[in-house]
Order: C-alpha cells, then structure tokens, then sequence
C-alpha cells in the first residue's frame, strides 16, 4: 500500500513539473523603476519550428490584465500563424493616494467607472466637470515611467530568443491602446508598426507638432459609438463631463502629417456578410512605408471585438495580421519578397478568385512557413484559389521575364 502512495506522489510530481517545463506563454518577473513588474511570454507554435520572426508587443486595458490577449481576445493564432512572440506586460495600480481618492469620490457619482486597479502610464490626463466644480484633473500613474519598463523587456526579449530587432510591432486595446501611441512617439527601441484598438492619445502625451523625429505606421481601429473612449475625447454621465483623450480626428491627421502621407482612399468593409448593422469605413493614407490605416466603426460598443464568426464584416485578428504582414521588415521563413511592383495581383484580401497584371505566367504559393503549398502555370488572368484555407501567402509570380512576389491575404 505503502508503495504504491509513493508511486503515485512521484507520478503526481512528475505531472507538476511537465506542466511547468511546458507552460506557455511564461510568467516574468523583474524589479524595474523601483516596483516589481510582470509579464508573460508566449512562443509560437510554429509548424516549421524555425526561429521566431519577430515580437508582438501586447497591451492590456484599463483594469484588464496580461492573460486578456490569451483568455479575453487570444492572438495566440497571430503569433502562431507569423511565427512572433507575444510579450504581454501587465500595468501596475495607480500609485498616487490623492489621485484614488478623487477617483473613489467621482465612483460615488458614475457607478465605479473609474476604478484604477491597472493604468499604463501612458499620459492620460482624466479631466472631470460637474459643472464648474473639477473633480479630477490629474495624470495618471504620472511618477511611473511605463515607456522604460517596455524598453527593457523588449530588449530581454529580443536577447533571450535572438529575435531581429526590426520585427517589433505594438498592440494595444482600449488604454493599451493609449500606451501603444506613447511608446512610438517616444519609442527608445525602434518600432515596425503600432495597432489602437478603441485607443487613442491622452490630453498629456507630447504633442504630434513637437515631435521631429521617427515615423511610424499606424492602424487604428475605433467605433464612433464607442462610450468609453469616445471618437470625440468627451461624454457625459450623471450630469459629469469627462474628457480622457483627444478627439481621434486630430489623431489620426496629427499621424498623417509626422508620416508625411498623401491623400486618403476610403473603402466600405464588407469582407464578410454582415449580420448585425455594424458598419466599418476604412480609410488608408498612403506612404511609402509608413501608412496610417484608420477603420472607422459605426454601431460597436467599446468592448466589441470584431469576429468573422459574430456575423461581422471583417475580422479584427485578420486585418492586424495584415498590417503586421505587410510592415514586418523581411519575409519570414527566407521568402524574400523583391520591390518589383510590375506584376499586380488583386483583390487582396482575395477570397475565391485573384487577378493578374498579365495573361500567362508561372505561379508558386506558399505559406508563411515557408512551405509550397501549390504551383504551376496559369494561362488566364485570373484564378480560382478557393482551395485556399483563410490566412496570409506569398504569391511568387514569373511572367514575360519579370518576378514578382506579393503577400497575400485569403479570406474564406
């Protein structure tokens, strides 16, 4: 009897420490800026098992946590699909007492809507008016310095899995969204791209018009009837106005003028059948490589996340994936994608068919793996690719002496 509790103490043992030699994403922790700091690091499972092509850099919201971007939102199929590790921080309580206690009196008023149990120091300035009374006007966690905390684990990231140090993206949802903007204006490790999801930029981030230094390409996503950020910077509850942002117009040109961008092509987004009445207007200004992408959104509450299968018109995962895909600094897997915009292939995203610049050609698709996944000539121009599952290819084609490889996004 004796002997078989021992047996089963070591089997159980053994489970424990499979479950730690495997867990993913890992728990870190590190003292930086005189607090103890957390975040998780997610490694991709790559079917290739080839080294990780770059680093998602994944921003929780107000009062969220670091395990949102794997129980909440999951973009482990992101970072699996490009082959990136996702490096999840988690923001700390606010640390000023003054500020909780203005903030505890204006929850008296609005229901708890401003509890600050995790807020990225990202310079949002919350400014709240019952009439001419002001019940807050302060920054938020404005002694800690959140733009270091990022650089510094971005650095032991990149040391730590030998990552290429141009494939750095910033993802942020809601506040995290405001950290994303934060941290490429000031930005002390170089930036690929930035994603806002119903973020925007805080009333004490450093104005657009001072800065002179580094561009970078920007996709937004923001609903104009989102009630917690709103597109205008301000609402009202309870007869208390409160601002938290500037108004995403000035976003977005503020953006559009640092990048140097030229006038704007807009599209209706009807990626998918839509279901439920929600509308995304998405609006390109283009760039030789640092565009500023903004899909504005008519109908969604703040916490909306777009899902092909909610019924809705895109697919919030899809469109990063493509964002990332066209601004990662090189092909992953060796796929080299040369400069040579001779041949087009559209739509993209494609869905069932995709037309060519030329008649006849030869034509190699393979997947972000690097894997073939269908080659041969084509003698029309145009083809059928319904055989392809939704994701993103590199399209390799020969035509009339010239190559051209393209990335392509396939919706099913």
């Amino acid at each position: 009897m004796r002997k078989n509790v021992i047996i089963c103490a070591v089997c159980a043992a053994c489970l424990f420490v499979t479950d730690w030699a495997e867990a993913n994403p890992v728990k870190k922790t590190i003292q930086a800026g005189g607090y103890t700091r957390e975040y998780l690091v997610y490694t991709p499972q790559h079917p290739a098992s080839a080294p990780p092509h770059g680093l998602l850099v994944m921003l929780h919201g107000f009062n969220k946590s670091m395990e949102s971007f794997f129980d909440e939102y999951d973009f482990r199929s992101i970072a699996d699909s490009l082959n990136y590790i996702i490096l999840s921080p988690q923001a700390l309580p606010e640390q000023s007492e003054s500020v909780k206690l203005k903030a505890d009196i204006l929850n008296l008023l609005m229901g708890d809507k401003l509890k600050l149990d995790a807020v990225w120091a990202c310079g949002l300035r919350v400014k709240a008016t019952l009439g001419i009374l002001t019940l807050l006007d302060d920054v938020l966690n404005k002694d800690v310095n959140d733009v270091d905390f990022l650089q510094y684990i971005i650095r032991q990231t990149l040391n730590d899995y030998d990552l290429p140090p141009d494939n750095i993206f910033i993802i942020g949802t809601s506040m995290g969204g405001f950290m994303a903007y934060q941290y490429a204006l000031l930005q002390p490790v170089k930036i690929a791209g930035m994603v806002s999801v119903a973020g925007s930029m805080g009333l004490d981030v450093k104005q657009l018009s001072d800065k002179s230094g580094i561009k970078t390409p920007v996709c937004d996503f923001h609903s104009v009837t989102d009630e917690v950020v709103p597109y205008t910077g301000s609402v009202q509850q309870s007869g208390v106005t409160v601002t938290l942002a500037q108004r995403k117009e000035q976003v977005i040109q503020g953006w559009v003028n640092l990048n140097q961008c030229g006038a704007p092509s807009t599209e209706n987004v009807n990626y998918y059948p839509s279901t439920n009445g929600i509308t995304v207007e998405k609006i390109t200004y283009p760039s030789t490589s640092n565009e500023v992408i903004h899909y504005k959104i008519n109908g969604a509450p703040h916490n909306y996340f777009f899902k092909k299968a909610n019924g809705d018109c895109m697919d919030y995962r899809e469109e990063i994936a493509k964002f990332i895909a066209a601004h990662a600094s090189s092909s992953p897997v060796g796929i080299t994608c040369p400069q040579q915009p001779d041949i087009k292939v559209y739509p993209n995203p494609a869905h069932d068919v995709v037309y060519f610049g030329v008649e006849t050609g030869r034509l190699t698709i393979y997947n972000l793996t690097g894997r073939t996944v269908w080659t041969g000539e084509f003698n029309a121009a145009s083809m059928n690719i319904s055989f392809l599952k939704s994701g993103i290819y590199i399209f390799h084609i020969q035509a009339e002496g010239r190559y051209q490889a393209v990335k392509i996004m396939i919706n099913e």
